[in-house]
């Protein structure tokens, strides 16, 4: 079976595809983790120092921070434990913050600003109005729930399927100024250009076409940028976003959309097999070094193959236009 590296799922999910990859990570039951006797489980990497440090200096790390961005894998329950003792340490600590998540879209916001939500069954039965992968009651009840309890307030950080659909096809000529701006101000590189159109590549396992890779690294940099807005919007003295991984790393993703020297990004990484070493890590993101602050390893949920699924899906996808012609 074939592993994909965790900074490439998922990246960008469009059309047919994104009800597909979305759903590709989730199972029947409870996940089933591997992993946990590795050595590097439970243990906390600081990239810059390259040391482990222990939580009480993720704390103090904290207390300097205006920027926290949480990466995890999205049916990973250990990510979501450690995501709300985040929660929790800003909450001892008497930090004011609100929480952004990608699991939420701005229609879904407007919802929610309807109501006065006061617990986290609550706000699940107001997103679920629209039709989604995210699997709210298993996967974010909790970690809703300790956000709730903190007082903290909850933003989208993500457009809907439609609105990204939208300005992805109409290019960049007819973006939304505020992240028109935001792409500008953080032009990339080519080599940027071509990192992220690798990764696309190699998530949807080299079945895209040049024009829908394309296409879908627009469209990942246009997440990433409504993410930052999300962050940037906040009046709260800490902005915290909960999001997959490729959206929390550092070289191409969230941070590099927000001109701040206080942020913190951590990484939720699962363990591999055969590596011990936290610095060869970054050969699974196709880095020289890990592109986060911190990472914080964790035992790996065991999944499907996620490539012979979407090569299914493309199967399908051509067997009914055959059919349709």
């Amino acid at each position: 079976m074939k592993t994909l590296s965790p900074a490439l799922i998922p990246l960008l999910l469009i059309v047919s595809t994104l009800s597909l990859l979305a759903g590709c990570a989730t199972v029947t039951n409870q996940p089933q983790l591997t992993l946990q006797q590795h050595k590097l489980v439970g243990k906390i990497w600081d990239v810059k120092q390259q040391a482990f440090i222990n939580r009480a200096a993720v704390i103090k790390k904290l207390q300097k921070t205006n920027y926290l961005l949480l990466g995890e894998r999205h049916d990973n329950p250990v990510h979501h434990q450690h995501q709300a003792w985040f929660i929790r340490q800003l909450k001892n600590n008497q930090q004011e913050a609100s929480v952004a998540f990608e699991m939420i879209d701005n229609v879904q916001a407007k919802q929610l600003a309807q109501q006065s939500i006061s617990s986290a069954g609550q706000m699940i039965r107001t997103l679920n109005n629209t039709k989604t992968n995210w699997q709210y009651e298993r996967r974010y009840q909790a970690l809703f729930g300790e956000v709730i309890a903190a007082g903290y307030q909850i933003n989208a950080a993500n457009i809907s399927r439609q609105q990204l659909m939208h300005m992805v096809m109409h290019n960049e000529n007819k973006l939304p100024p505020a992240y028109q701006r935001m792409l500008n101000q953080a032009a990339f590189s080519k080599t940027q250009e071509n990192k992220l159109q690798y990764e696309i590549n190699q998530s949807h396992c080299n079945l895209l076409d040049d024009n829908s890779s394309k296409s879908m690294l627009l469209g990942q940099r246009l997440r990433d940028a409504t993410m930052a807005h999300s962050l940037l919007k906040s009046q709260s003295a800490v902005s915290v976003l909960i999001a997959g991984l490729g959206h929390a790393r550092n070289d191409l993703a969230v941070p590099v959309y927000i001109d701040s020297d206080k942020i913190m990004s951590v990484g939720f990484i699962e363990v591999e097999q055969h590596i011990n070493e936290p610095a060869a890590y970054a050969k699974v993101w196709n880095t020289e070094s890990l592109p986060f602050d911190i990472v914080w390893f964790t035992p790996q949920v065991k999944r499907k193959d996620m490539c012979e699924q979407i090569k299914q899906h493309f199967k399908n996808k051509a067997t009914t236009s055959k059919q349709n012609l």
